[in-house]
């Protein structure tokens, strides 16, 4: 395997495209960046310029853009590069490229308009040539500019584009439409909402991982399959207890699951340290086709946690404004990625405000259908996550339960939480009845790990009276399952 590890940041987009091209030939090629081989030992270092030198000869020519926050030329050529056998060089690095052989072949330059305009005509030019099962979303603005991500693009033949969901709203539906139904968009935004809401339209979900890198040497064509080591019995029901799970929300983000998640995140925190009392993790069940090492060295670490599918489901989307047509698919593909990441509870995030007047049963039933799930959390908005208030929605005898307690700082800072307000917030889950026959003597904790440390959890945790019992998530819905009448 090669490991390059580049000097400047011109030179690490020119290498993002180098080894895309080369992982696409079968010949392994990683950038050794931000904890990004964690999970890929081995290797030998290549000097970036002697590769290029190396393999000049086996590229067709150039595809030169303009290497600069604010211009989507790197997105066209990344579309160029995935068409055709083209090696994808910054303007600044063209001169020096080309000692080596290489003929400018594409330009970006030679593409006039607006930012829609320039990589809509690219599109129409080589969409006959791009796979049409998986879309790049990379976000080309000065504050989110990032070039990981565009190896995977170039290895896979997909189109690589960066569309303002509002501002260009015909040029993102024009390629949802062009696209397959159904599929994964990898990336970002820059307005979540509204472009979540534009690919739960088509049928399609988001994969968050526009910081993500390597996926053209790590992505598998198939899952693999892995085993969960933190699950134990469903506990005997406790007529006195009011039962808790507490689960950490955001784990559809597959670059913190590959990243920083087992190190300096929520859950590195937790595992450096042994505590007594269980926790619950939404991730991703697609890593483990993107990159399951990560996923199986996740596994690996848990004690007492657990994980469960999340959102909403294979990838982020909003069931409730999902094709009704397509959900069937959607929920089948979320539990093929469960069965491999040995998954059993599907997490969804929406909006309260969009379940319709008769109730979102028929729509849930699509996931509960499904024999591997056993039934499911589900984040509602616009109160971050906790608008269901617990409320137990069913489907094909299957418990979906709200969240019915956030931990979820209002200002969204960490140095913001101060103890009065973590006493407030075990003092609305101290005060839950014991009921186990009905919805309320259960509560689903979310914990939001942006805004939140471990030393929070604990704390919280210790201001809990005995008869607050936490479990797991899976062990709650099995609790629910069991004894809630309905």
């Amino acid at each position: 395997m090669n490991v390059i590890k580049p000097q400047t940041e011109a030179e690490f987009s020119l290498a993002v495209f180098l080894q895309g091209a080369l992982n696409r030939r079968g010949v392994e090629t990683a950038i050794d960046v931000d904890r990004c081989l964690d999970y890929r030992k081995g290797g030998t270092e290549k000097d970036l310029w002697r590769l290029v030198e190396e393999t000049a000869p086996s590229f067709d020519g150039m595809a030169v853009y303009d290497f600069a926050p604010g211009d989507v030329s790197v997105n066209m050529a990344a579309t160029a590069c995935a068409a055709e056998n083209l090696l994808g060089v910054p303007r600044v690095l063209a001169e020096r490229a080309g000692r080596y052989g290489l003929k400018p072949r594409f330009d970006t330059a030679d593409f006039k308009g607006g930012d829609a305009e320039r990589q809509r005509a690219v599109w129409l030019l080589f969409r006959d040539r791009l796979k049409r099962d998986c879309l790049v979303h990379q976000v080309t603005t000065e504050e989110g500019f990032h070039h990981g991500l565009r190896d995977y693009a170039i290895s896979h033949g997909a189109f690589c584009f960066f569309a303002r969901p509002e501002e260009d709203a015909d040029f993102l539906r024009e390629v949802l439409g062009w696209a397959r139904k159904g599929i994964p968009v990898y990336g970002w935004t820059t307005d979540e909402l509204a472009f979540v809401r534009e690919l739960s339209l088509f049928g399609d979900y988001l994969i968050p991982s526009d910081w993500s890198c390597n996926h053209s040497l790590f992505a598998r064509g198939r899952y693999s399959r892995l085993k969960q080591r933190g699950r134990t019995e469903t506990p005997v029901a406790d007529p006195a207890a009011h039962y808790l799970a507490i689960v950490v929300s955001d784990g559809d983000n597959v670059q913190w699951l590959e990243r920083n998640f087992a190190t300096d995140g929520l859950y590195g925190q937790r595992i450096r340290r042994a505590r007594p009392y269980k926790m619950s993790w939404t991730a991703a069940p697609l890593l483990g086709k993107l990159c399951p090492e990560a996923l199986r060295g996740i596994y690996a670490r848990a004690e007492k946690d657990t994980f469960v599918c999340g959102v909403s489901g294979i990838g982020y989307t909003n069931c409730m404004t999902f094709p009704e047509s397509r959900l069937a698919a959607f929920a089948r593909k979320t539990a093929t990625g469960m069965k491999y990441a040995d998954m059993r509870v599907v997490t969804l995030l929406d909006d309260m405000r969009r379940i319709p007047a008769e109730g979102p049963e028929g729509r849930l039933a699509r996931f509960a259908e499904q024999e591997n799930i056993s039934g499911g959390i589900w984040e509602l908005d616009p109160d971050r996550y906790q608008s269901g208030r617990g409320k137990i929605f069913w489907a094909k005898g299957k418990p979906f339960i709200s969240v019915g307690v956030s931990l979820w700082h209002p200002s969204c800072k960490a140095e913001s939480v101060t103890r009065e307000w973590l006493d407030s917030v075990a003092a609305e889950i101290a005060a839950k009845p014991a009921d186990l026959r009905s919805e309320r003597g259960y509560t689903v904790l979310n914990v939001h790990p942006w805004s939140i440390c471990m030393d929070d959890v604990d704390y919280l945790v210790s201001r809990l009276p005995g008869r607050i019992k936490i479990v797991s998530a899976e062990e709650l819905v099995a609790l629910v399952a069991a004894n809630v009448r309905r």
